[in-house]
């Protein structure tokens, strides 16, 4: 791995070194940007050539300065919320030339912004052969949400981020989707430079179950400009994850100003108080250089929408003291025999709200930055990154006095246990961007990141410890970092065509490693051990075996430590062409090679072909892969889980069992291999009126060889099974397989229009509606030890979370007004149907949610000395999800769906916000 390492380090340092000595006459081109509104300079503008793909931000006062070679260029100006630019320029060597721009403010959230992803040329949305939705900054802050993935969920609908609750460390760090498919199946970019992946795993029931996405949630609102979500696959150009698409977060780039936004706001309920304080500042440095650094809070209080909790929860008096339970003949607790049970009097007083159901608590600061410096007239240094650190708290099953499993010795009126989460986050990236024998432009990278999660579990018990157990234990900590190597030269040729064409090459070396680390030994040992002698036994308050660990989280055991690496490195080719001024036509390939499973040769077409200025036709073909995680390959650790078995919620000891180890090989378990995807889209741009867009697009993905979790094997099913799991004291077991093929058709439109009235009034008025179907195809590939328990092996529940656990439909409308200093924002989001099967065996208690619409309304006030206030509520109806039926809602106590809520269970939510400006 060093020898590859140092390989491709030297070659990108060859070629920087070889650029930065190429001497070349100059021209500059200059000017200033405006607003049309007020004539005022415009600062942050992009100002774009699109042929060097070279670009600048301009200064305060809306100037600008950027030097190119000798010849003719197109400058294209963009600025988010605003309407695009163009103009021509020819440039001689020693030459200065003037470009002025002049753009108007629009109000809606798609529109021409010029975009990194979907094309190795710079262009505007609605000129890519590939769909691209584009948020800006001020959209994300106007749907009122505080949380970036929530943000992007109620303007982007392609884009999807459940809610789960009771479920470990998902509770904290939420898995987001696009188009239907997996967290992991969507590829992240930081200013066009891959992200790392979460530490976790999402192994209890939610969407997203055996998947390790991206924490889109570790990136502050705050410290972004705008969020490009590419609708394509795109493996070929970008490499394996792209399957669903990318999503590429722009960083911002302002300069020699500070914002500062402050908000505050909670649920209808009085629960879930949210503070948030961000602030961002840009300074202009060596001359067309920026340096912008984010620092931003946000505390928020956890939510509960639990029930009241129905059942006796003390042992009757009899038992509890030793005494003969007439009434409880075979000691269990329950009054089952002749006679009388006397209860125990502080059922009376007991707080039956024992349970916490709804968002964690959770403290998070974070700070990002992002800096560019012009070194010389053909080299550019960039460097940007960031750390997040986050405190949650949430909770499991209460554990009642009156349960085996609860240490009474401890806690004899029973606890709520808290899985308390540490995640640590931080990515740093640098590199130069120079030019190499005049045409090829050469952008060198390192990036590198690292996401830590940690598990503190508190106000517990090691019931097999007895009085010698901790309330609190440290379970175990996940990590996974990633360092990527990149090297990528383009240029614009003259073959004769209608215009130049665009040629991108380059190469990637990434290594990935992932750990995990035990926890302190209460979290995890067993006091009734052989191997325990050191430690009397326990047994549970009925004589039987106690269970070992901690409850709600048993920690990582010794056994289950981990320290893997893997490296890849992979060469890419891509090319765009015109054979007419009004085709475009592009094509690329990829090749990577794995340490650990081997390589893949992927390729894409695209194509658009533009009838008029107003009307375009745009298709692309590609196949794409998904190298399995290294989390996939390694991750192993026992858990409870409450299933439901027989009509009855039962907590079991469930082991996630690694590739290769005793209990997955006795299972039949293979070596995973690589998801493979055809992606296919079609669609067309229209822009019948210069202020109405409308874009729509239809597509189709096939996955082979879909990575999943297992459904679980349990002891019970068969003595063969039982002699296999007990001596890892688990009641079930399950692992990582490639078990299917899955078909996902869909569809997805956007319509924007915009107009101004007069001097000071405008209106906005956008649609967007996004259709998706996912199928399980073909048969279970289950392993000859396996034989005739496909059923088993990937289970109705696991088939209903991919085929029917996230949306079908999502639309979102908004209508915006602005009049002078005062703007009125209405948003509508429908969120389809989802549909949960809690058992693997009985259909009869499958239950489908009905969609939803949510309605919110955001109104500011922008004061003379810049200061905006603004008041608004999110679901200002107080929708909530249909409430579960009574077999599946755990005594009534869980009321609405804990694994797949589309938008959650909280209700309304109100808040007030202030932001100003300081030069």
């Amino acid at each position: 791995m060093r020898s590859k390492t140092f390989l491709l380090t030297a070659m990108a340092l060859t070629l920087l070194v070889t650029g930065t000595t190429v001497a070349q006459a100059q021209g500059t081109i200059s000017g200033t940007v405006t607003a049309k509104e007020t004539g005022e300079g415009l600062a942050g503008a992009t100002v774009l050539v699109i042929e060097s793909n070279r670009s600048v931000t301009t200064h305060t006062d809306g100037s600008y300065t950027i030097t190119v070679p000798p010849g003719s260029y197109t400058l294209l100006v963009t600025k988010t919320g605003h309407a695009s630019g163009r103009q021509s320029v020819t440039v001689a060597a020693g030459a200065t030339v003037t470009a002025n721009f002049e753009v108007a403010e629009r109000l809606t959230q798609f529109g021409e912004n010029v975009v990194v992803v979907g094309s190795r040329t710079r262009r505007t949305a609605i000129e890519t052969p590939v769909p691209v939705d584009v948020v800006a900054a001020d959209d994300l802050i106007d749907t009122g949400q505080t949380e970036t993935s929530r943000m992007i969920q109620f303007l982007a609908p392609s884009f999807n981020f459940s809610t789960s609750t009771v479920s470990d460390g998902t509770d904290i760090v939420r898995p987001s989707t696009l188009r239907g498919l997996g967290p992991d199946q969507t590829l992240v970019l930081v200013n066009g430079k891959r992200r790392h992946n979460s530490a976790l795993v999402h192994v209890n029931g939610s969407i997203g179950r055996g998947t390790a996405g991206v924490d889109l949630n570790a990136i502050p609102p705050s410290a972004i400009d705008r969020i490009e979500v590419l609708r394509d696959g795109a493996a070929a150009q970008y490499g394996s994850d792209a399957i669903a698409g990318v999503i590429n977060i722009i960083l911002k780039s302002d300069s020699e100003a500070t914002r500062v936004d402050m908000s505050a706001g909670q649920n209808f309920d009085e629960d879930g108080e949210t503070y948030t304080v961000g602030v961002n500042r840009g300074w202009s440095i060596f001359g067309d250089g920026f340096f912008n650094i984010s620092a931003e809070f946000r505390d928020r209080g956890f939510t509960n929408r639990a029930g009241q909790d129905p059942r006796r929860i003390f042992n009757y008096l009899e038992q509890e003291f030793g005494m003969p339970a007439l009434s409880d003949s075979d000691g269990d607790g329950t009054c089952d025999g002749g006679g009388s049970c006397t209860l125990d009097p502080r059922e009376a007083t007991y707080n039956r709200l024992n349970h916490r159901y709804g968002d964690a608590a959770s403290e998070n600061a974070y700070v990002w930055f992002n800096s560019e410096i012009p070194v010389s007239d053909n080299l550019d240094l960039y460097f940007f990154g960031g750390y997040s650190d986050r405190d949650g708290e949430s909770a499991g099953f209460n554990r009642l006095p009156s349960q085996s499993r609860t240490n009474v010795l401890i806690h004899p009126a029973g606890f709520l246990p808290r899985i308390n989460t540490r995640v640590n986050d931080y990515s740093f990236s640098a590199g130069a961007r120079t030019t190499v024998d005049e045409d090829w432009t050469l952008d060198a990278n390192v990036t590198t990141g690292m996401n830590e999660f940690e598990f503190i579990i508190s106000n517990s018990a090691n019931t097999s410890l007895g009085t010698l157990s901790p309330t609190m234990a440290d379970a175990g900590t996940l990590s996974f970092g990633q360092t990527t190597f990149t090297a990528d030269l383009y240029t614009a040729v003259d073959w004769g065509l209608a215009k130049p064409t665009a040629v991108a090459v380059g190469l990637e070396f990434r290594k990935d490693e992932y750990e995990i680390e035990a926890g302190q030994p209460e979290s995890y040992i067993d006091g009734c051990a052989d191997d325990m002698d050191a430690f009397p036994c326990f047994a549970d308050q009925f004589g039987g075996r106690a269970p070992a660990g901690i409850q709600v989280f048993p920690g990582f055991q010794p056994a289950n430590q981990v320290d893997k690496s893997r490296d890849n490195i992979a060469i890419y080719g891509d090319i765009e062409m015109n054979p007419s001024e009004d085709f475009l036509f592009g094509v690329a390939a990829r090749f990577e090679d794995y340490s650990d499973f081997g390589s893949k040769l992927v390729g894409k077409l695209t194509g658009r072909y533009a009838f008029t200025e107003e009307f375009a036709l745009r298709g692309s073909a590609s196949t794409g892969f998904r190298a399995p995680s290294l989390h996939q390959s390694n991750f192993n650790n026992i858990s409870t889980q409450f299933v439901l078995i027989g009509g009855v919620t039962t907590p079991l000891e469930v082991g996630t069992f690694r590739i290769g180890s005793p209990v997955a090989n006795a299972l039949g378990a293979e070596p995973l291999k690589e998801e493979t995807s055809v992606n296919y889209g079609a669609g067309f741009t229209a822009k019948p009126m210069p202020n109405l867009l409308i874009t729509a697009d239809v597509f189709k993905i096939d996955i082979d060889d879909r990575i999943v979790i297992s459904g679980q094997f349990r002891a019970a099913d068969s003595q063969e099974l039982a002699d296999i799991l007990d001596p890892f004291g688990v009641n079930a077991a399950q692992f990582f397989t490639n078990a299917i093929d899955t078909e996902t058709e869909g569809a997805e439109i956007v319509v924007a229009w915009t107009r101004s009235f007069g001097d000071d009034q405008r209106i906005s008025l956008t649609g967007a509606g996004a259709w998706n179907d996912t199928q399980v195809v073909g048969s279970v590939r289950t392993p000859a030890p396996l034989a005739g328990l496909g059923e088993t092996l990937f289970n109705r529940t696991e088939r209903t979370f991919v085929e029917r656990g996230q949306p079908r439909e999502h639309y979102t409308v908004s209508a915006k007004y602005a009049k002078g200093p005062f703007t009125a924002l209405t948003r509508f989001n429908k969120f389809g149907a989802v549909t949960t099967a809690e058992s693997p065996s009985d259909p009869s208690i499958d239950q489908t949610f009905t969609g939803k619409w949510l309605t919110d309304l955001d109104l500011s006030y922008r004061f003379n000395n810049g200061v905006r206030w603004t008041v608004g509520a999110s679901n200002i109806f107080d929708e909530f999800p249909d409430k579960q039926r009574d077999e599946i809602s755990f005594n009534g106590i869980f009321q609405y769906p804990r694994r797949t809520a589309p938008f959650g269970f909280n209700g309304g939510y109100y808040y007030t916000r202030l932001s100003f400006v300081i030069p």
